[in-house]
């Protein structure tokens, strides 16, 4: 497995734990983001994501949980929420350089099998099938118990594995009951979601945190 289980360090993470095994609901930080709403669904991933350094804000008072999130986003949050661990393979795509923020995580995700050829083509915008093949990817790429059926993806599509085992680990559902638009481009309010609900939960000791339809 490419990232294993990270122990909270934090007492106020401790807290979280404990609060969501009694079924209740708290911040693992308080964040003074003026965009991300008290109450909000993703009000408690992106404090876990900043408690956990997988991400800031885009300022000091602004997360921007509505802003597309590209393949290197991803990428690094990834990397980050998995001990940010120091690649040792060559670099071997023709389109980044060490001088980028993503460098590491790049050659991390190409190291551990996630992504693979010759492009890392970062400015891709994150689709949901994109997300969750990344995430089964790192994970060793489990077999699936179970089969999810959504009209928008074929059995034989190559990310409809991973649409099955994020289904059955709880990490996002179809965006309807039979539809799981797998073209749809993922916010950044999304994307630290589906990391909090599969590697954040890791650290609860495999609660379910929350259970948004999206």
């Amino acid at each position: 497995m490419a990232c294993a289980k990270r122990l909270l360090t934090r007492i106020s993470s401790l807290v979280v734990a404990a609060s969501l095994m009694l079924g209740s609901t708290a911040l693992a930080v308080e964040t003074n983001f003026t965009d991300v709403p008290s109450g909000s669904w993703y009000e408690e991933p992106v404090s876990w994501a900043v408690e956990e350094g997988v991400t800031t804000g885009t300022s000091e008072s602004t997360f921007s949980p509505d802003v597309t999130c590209s393949k290197a986003e991803i990428l690094t949050f990834i990397w980050r929420a998995c001990g940010s661990q120091e690649p040792t393979v060559s670099n071997p795509f023709t389109d980044i350089s060490s001088a980028d923020y993503y460098y590491n995580a790049a050659l991390w995700a190409y190291e551990n099998g996630i992504v693979d050829g010759t492009t890392f083509s970062p400015n891709t915008p994150c689709t949901r099938s994109m997300a969750v093949t990344y995430l089964w990817a790192k994970d060793g790429r489990p077999t699936p118990s179970m089969s999810a059926s959504f009209a928008d993806v074929s059995s034989n599509a190559d990310y409809a594995q991973a649409v099955s085992w994020a289904v059955e680990q709880e990490i996002t559902n179809g965006t309807s009951a039979t539809a799981f638009s797998p073209d749809e481009i993922c916010s950044r309010a999304q994307i630290v979601t589906f990391l909090y609900r599969d590697i954040g939960s890791e650290d609860l000791d495999g609660s379910t945190v929350i259970d948004i339809i999206f």
